[in-house]
Order: C-alpha cells, then sequence, then structure tokens
C-alpha cells in the first residue's frame, strides 16, 4: 500500500486547474499545527509540506487559523488548496472561510483523487472608487473576479478556514497542501479596464475575452450543434418503466384520481400520478423563457455588436426610440439555430430534452405555451402585484379589500390548468421577506391602512381601554384615535410581542386566503405554499419556528427554496408536523465556461457540478419528506445580468441553447435510479429491486 506522501505526489501530477495569481496564507508547519488548528472528531498531522487529516463520520471539524489572527483578503477573488482523498471511500469536502455561511466550496472526490477547493470571496463591498465599482454596473459578478452577495462579508478580517465532510458514511482521510490567496481585484486602473475590457460581451451574448469548451464563434457553429443533441437525445431517450406523466410503472399502483395527490407510504411522503403510479417531482424552472435578456441602455459599450433596426434579429430587442433599452439574445440564438419556427421548435426541445435528461417536471415561472401542450407534468406559479406591508416589505396587505378578489381574478387567468390532469399544482408568490417585521410595520402605518385599523381592534379587544393599553406598552397614547393616528414606532418587550402576535394572525390569514382561492376554483390541485427561503432550516429557525406549522396547516406540500449542496437534513423541526416538502429551487455553479458569477452555490467545474448535482438530487430522495426538487434554471442568464444583476452559471442550457453535458448526464444517471432510490436507497440493483416486488406481492 502507498503511504499518503507517494500517492499525494502521484496523484498531484494529474492536478488541471490552472492558478491565477497567488499568495500563500500559511506557511505549513509542525508549529503551526499545535498553536493554530483546532479540531472536532478529526486529527491531524503534517509531513511533507502537507497536512494529513483524519476525519471521524460523526460531524468533523477542522478551523485552519490565521497565524496573524486575520488576513486581509480584499484584493483577492478566492481561497484555494489542493486536496486529495487517501481513503477507500468516496467523500463531499465543504470548506468556509470564518463562519460566513455563503462563502464556502464543495469536492466530491473518488478515492485517490486530487484536485483544487476554492472558496469564492463573495460579498464584498467594493469602495465607490474602486476601479471595478467605477466600470461595471447592473451585474453581480465582474470581469476580474469580483461576485456580490446580499450578506456582506467583512473580508479584511478573515480569521480561519473551515473544513468538514457533507453527510459523512465512512470516516474519511485527506492531505491538504498550497492554502493560497488567489486573483487580483486592482491588477487593473479604471483607464485600463476601459481601454482592455469594452467591450466584453459578443454578438452571441457570450464573454470576449476567454475561450472554452463549446463557445460558439459562428452561426454555422450553431447549426452544428442541433445534429449533435439530436443523436445525443435518440440515443437517451426517457428512462424506462415511466408512464405519460414520468411515473413508475415497474412500482406498485395506488388509488388514481385523475390528478396528482399526495400520500404516505411505510414512513415516506410520494405523490401520485393521475393514474395511481408513484411520482416523484425531479424537475427544473424557467423552462423555455427568455432567461438571457438583459439591459443595454447606458451599457452600450458592453456589447460588440447589436442588431440594427432593418436585421431580422432587431426583433429581439425592446426599442425605445433610437435606443435598444433591452435585448433578449436567447431568443435571438434559438432564432439563428433553428429559424423562423423556432418558437414552435424550442417547445418542442422542451420536453423532449426533459425526458431525456431524466425528468418528469417543469417547474416555476416555465413557459405557459409550452406546458399547456401537456406533454410534461407542471407546477404553475401565480403572482400579482399586491399592496405592500409597510410599503416596503415582500409581504401583502391581506386585510386590503382587494387582495382576495384580485388573487381570484390573477388565478382565473390559470383557468386551463384547473382541471389538466398534467397540472401538479401552484404556488403563489415567492421568497417572502420580512419576518418578525410585519407588525411593527402595521404598526407605524398611516391611518387609512386597513391592516393599521385590524391591529387596533386586535389590541382593543385584548386591552379593554387606551390607559391598560399605556401601562402594558409604557406608551402615552391619548386615545384610540391617537394611536391609529401615530406613526411613532412602539419599544419595550410587551409591544413587541404584541405586535407579533397580529403578524401571525395577518401570516395565518395569508396562507388562508390562498388555499381557500385554490381549492375553490380548482378542488383537485395541491396547493404549495410560497417557497419559503430559510436555507438552514430547521438548524437556523428564527421566525421559521413559528412561520412554517401556519403554512404547513393550510398547504398540501410545503415548498422551501434550499440553496445549500445536500438537503438530507430538510425536516420540520416541529415533529407534530407531517406533511410532504418540495425544494422549489436549488443550483450550483462555476467558472469555467465563460460566466462571470457561480450562483448562489459555487463549485470547481463542470464536472463537479454533475457530481454534487447528483448528490442533491440523491439526498432529497433518500429523506422521507421531501416529494421533489426543481433545479433553477432551464437557460443561463445574460452574462451582462438580468433586471436585478444576478449573471449566474446556472442553467442547463447555455445562452447559445448549448446543453452543460456534465450536468445533464448526472441528471439521467440519478432520474434512471431515482424511484429505487427513493424506495430502496441502500441499493440501485435493478434485479433485486424485481425481488423485492416480487416478495411484496406474494
Amino acid at each position: 500500500m502507498k503511504s499518503y506522501k507517494t500517492t499525494l505526489i502521484i496523484l498531484q501530477l494529474c492536478l488541471s486547474v490552472a492558478i491565477s495569481a497567488q499568495t500563500s496564507l500559511i506557511d505549513l508547519s509542525e508549529k503551526y499545527v499545535s498553536d493554530y488548528v483546532k479540531t472536532n472528531n478529526a486529527t491531524i498531522n503534517f509531513q511533507d509540506d502537507a497536512l494529513y487529516i483524519s476525519m471521524q463520520a460523526n460531524k468533523p471539524l477542522l478551523e485552519l487559523h490565521s497565524p496573524s489572527k486575520s488576513w486581509d483578503l480584499r484584493s483577492y477573488s478566492s481561497v484555494a488548496f489542493e486536496v486529495t482523498n487517501l481513503g477507500d471511500e468516496p467523500i463531499l469536502l465543504n470548506a468556509h472561510i470564518s463562519d460566513y455561511q455563503w462563502n464556502e466550496g464543495v469536492l466530491a472526490l473518488n478515492s485517490g483523487e486530487t484536485s483544487t477547493m476554492r472558496i469564492l470571496i463573495k460579498g464584498y463591498r467594493l469602495p465607490e472608487k474602486h476601479p471595478l465599482a467605477r466600470s461595471y454596473e447592473g451585474m453581480f459578478g465582474y470581469p476580474g473576479g469580483y461576485y456580490w452577495h446580499w450578506v456582506p462579508t467583512d473580508v479584511q478580517h478573515i480569521d480561519k478556514i473551515k473544513l468538514s465532510l457533507i453527510n459523512p458514511r465512512y470516516p474519511a482521510n485527506i492531505a491538504i497542501k498550497n492554502i493560497v490567496a488567489e486573483g487580483n481585484l486592482v491588477e487593473k486602473s479604471y483607464e485600463e479596464i476601459q481601454k482592455t475590457v469594452f467591450p466584453f460581451v459578443d454578438t452571441y451574448g457570450q464573454y470576449m475575452h476567454k475561450e472554452w469548451q463549446g463557445k460558439v464563434h459562428s452561426d454555422v457553429e450553431l447549426k452544428k450543434a442541433v445534429d449533435k443533441e439530436k443523436l445525443d437525445l435518440i440515443s437517451n431517450p426517457s428512462p424506462k418503466d415511466r408512464n405519460k406523466y414520468g411515473g413508475w410503472t415497474l412500482g406498485k399502483k395506488y388509488k388514481s384520481t385523475g390528478h396528482f395527490r399526495v400520500e404516505k407510504i411505510n414512513g415516506r411522503w410520494w405523490m401520485i400520478d393521475p393514474e395511481g403510479y408513484l411520482f416523484w417531482s425531479h424537475g427544473i424552472t424557467g423552462v423555455a423563457k427568455a432567461a438571457a435578456t438583459t439591459k443595454v441602455v447606458g451599457r452600450e459599450k458592453y456589447f460588440s455588436s447589436l442588431p440594427d433596426k432593418e436585421a431580422s434579429l432587431f426583433q429581439f430587442a425592446k426599442p425605445n426610440k433610437a435606443k435598444i433599452l433591452t435585448y433578449n439574445f436567447t431568443g435571438a440564438n434559438l432564432y439563428r439555430k433553428y429559424g423562423s419556427d423556432w418558437e414552435r421548435i424550442k417547445s418542442e426541445m422542451a420536453h423532449t430534452r426533459l425526458r431525456s435528461w431524466g425528468m418528469n417536471t417543469f417547474g416555476n415561472w416555465s413557459d405557459e405555451t409550452t406546458y399547456l401542450q401537456r406533454k410534461t407534468p407542471y407546477t404553475v406559479s401565480v403572482n400579482f402585484r399586491w399592496k405592500r406591508i409597510g410599503c416596503k416589505l415582500k409581504f401583502p396587505n391581506v386585510f386590503d379589500p382587494s387582495y382576495k378578489a384580485n388573487l381570484e381574478k390573477t388565478f382565473e387567468k390559470h383557468k386551463a390548468t384547473w382541471e389538466d390532469d398534467f397540472c401538479i399544482g401552484y404556488f403563489v408568490d415567492n421568497e417572502l421577506h420580512g419576518w418578525g417585521k410585519i407588525g411593527r410595520a402595521v404598526q407605524t402605518s398611516s391611518a387609512t391602512d386597513n391592516a393599521k385599523v385590524e391591529l387596533l381592534s386586535f389590541l382593543s379587544k385584548k386591552y379593554a381601554s387606551i390607559e391598560k393599553l399605556n401601562a402594558a406598552w409604557e406608551s402615552e397614547y391619548v386615545s384610540w384615535k391617537a394611536f391609529l393616528n401615530s406613526t411613532k414606532a412602539a419599544t419595550g418587550k410587551t409591544a413587541g410581542s404584541d405586535l407579533l402576535a397580529f403578524e401571525k394572525i395577518m401570516v395565518d390569514l395569508y396562507y388562508k386566503t390562498c388555499r381557500d382561492v385554490i381549492k375553490s376554483m380548482a378542488p383537485n390541485k395541491l396547493y404549495m405554499g410560497s417557497r419559503l427561503h430559510n436555507h438552514y432550516y430547521p438548524d437556523d429557525l428564527g421566525h421559521q419556528r413559528w412561520i412554517v406549522p401556519i403554512a404547513a396547516k393550510y398547504c398540501d406540500i410545503v415548498s422551501f427554496n434550499r440553496y445549500r449542496f445536500v438537503p438530507n437534513d430538510m425536516v420540520f423541526h416541529d415533529k407534530d408536523i407531517d406533511k410532504p416538502i418540495i425544494i422549489g429551487e436549488f443550483h450550483f455553479g462555476a467558472l469555467d465556461r465563460g460566466m462571470l458569477h457561480t450562483g448562489l452555490r459555487s463549485v470547481q467545474n463542470q464536472e463537479q457540478r454533475g457530481r454534487v448535482y447528483y448528490e442533491y438530487i440523491k439526498g432529497a430522495l433518500e429523506n422521507p419528506y421531501i416529494v421533489g426538487a426543481h433545479w433553477f434554471q432551464y437557460g443561463e442568464q445574460a452574462v451582462t445580468g438580468r433586471g436585478d444583476g444576478e449573471n449566474y452559471q446556472i442553467g442547463f442550457l447555455d445562452v447559445c441553447d448549448t446543453p452543460y453535458q456534465e450536468t445533464i448526464d448526472a441528471s439521467r444517471k440519478v432520474g434512471e435510479q431515482m424511484y429505487e432510490l427513493r424506495l430502496y436507497h441502500e441499493s440501485i440493483n435493478t434485479k433485486k429491486l424485481k425481488m423485492k416486488l416480487n416478495n411484496q406481492d406474494q
């Protein structure tokens, strides 16, 4: 058996990730290990310029602390180090900088493999005069290696690097070395950026200053890709033993209702398809939509070539007088690829692709014309612009008399789906915000706000007089009318408690109203909630402690957007809640195919993206509550960003409609196996499965 040292040296020769400008962060030594390393359920040794780490299967943790208390990483894009899996089993290694949840990396390594763990530095707030800040706008990721995130990161004071294992089933042995900071955010001055970077988007919407596998250079290449994918789709049809919905015909048949429903069977929640077969929703959002539509006006210098008014491709521009406001690169490339019949072809391709990719569901925000072709099961997004609480929080004023009527009016637009057997059900709204602030926002709103009037009614029932309210709140309102007219924020513990109690009433009314409207018009369909998004639930509860039970009371399936690397730990914090869960969104991206930001979760490259995708869906299948998971999203975002700035590498297809083969291969693999993984996840052997089914029937 080779020594750790020999194995490490041999496998380092296979390392293929190119490293940019680097600064060493740690001078590894025995003294460093003794003075600056902390472990839990792990041991560590230094030998020959590397750290050799043995990690137990029970929540191992390793912390590598800065010898100088903290590192100043304001000029860098990432932290990286080499990793070798010296054990006999595959591992899923996780790494963070400091305690920032979103500044993390992951590596899926088989036994004996070596690769680079890279943790992107996200969330640094660039100074206003920084060359990058002055050069770009409307994008979350910039050329040069900057990655915005809504959670700010104090990159001037990074005190440690943390390593752990995700879902460990066995102990692990790894070796790490060459711990460095990468990139240089101040490599170019503002003037140099203007001269050398702009324009940076080619005629196809691709980043100009980099080459990668699959990059399109001509319309001829686009058209050749049609035949290549056609052969791939023919060679990889839908998994066997599936009915027209994607239900599992090899499994036991249950009561059929002509619609999708849910049922708990032998301790695991399932969907049951309209014919009565077991169904697990493996899907993708935004199917057949124009994902790469981006702002042009004011940013014309970003683009090397845009069509003039006489060109056929100008149909994908949104003009305003002499200017182009936005441009749809997705549509333009589909037109180049498929010709004038591109809209029909892209819809047909969507159904064919999903079946071939081992999927069976169009997720939220998919193209209505495409899903109403009734070839693939789908979910529907029900949204309208409601009046916000406090005019700013992302939560509707459910006491507004027009709220329910407008919801009914909006739902009427989806009438074609009410009795459609391919319709699974409905999400109403997405990622509502403001939990814990809603009651307080109502209290500081104007006297004409319907919610404020209801708050007064609630308080006057609890406190018979304004004097009793004042005594409890330590306030000085001269009358109930004065309370109604006041917009000054109340303080004190009792006031906070009362306002939170009122907030819970509003949240309860919200979910009840949504369910009542859906069930009154489409009683056979599933109400799947509002797509909650505490990504660390149930470990990080916060207000989800009371929100989730309220949602579960009214939802047929409780939906969460879950941006983590696996969802095995996605269970209810309250054991009295027994409802199925569906994951409405998840994704991970890489930087090796020309995009400028990875998205909310980052992987090293496309091969790793495929591996982690498999692990995510496998984890969801192993979770007894989860009845489906939908990737966000079908098509790539524009390299220059959508309306809010997202320019993530998150598509199954790039901007030129070219499939990301590594991710699709993983989707096919897990799609082929998913019912066996769900029912008998200890084995995916079809022969063993059939033996079990035969035994069931006896």
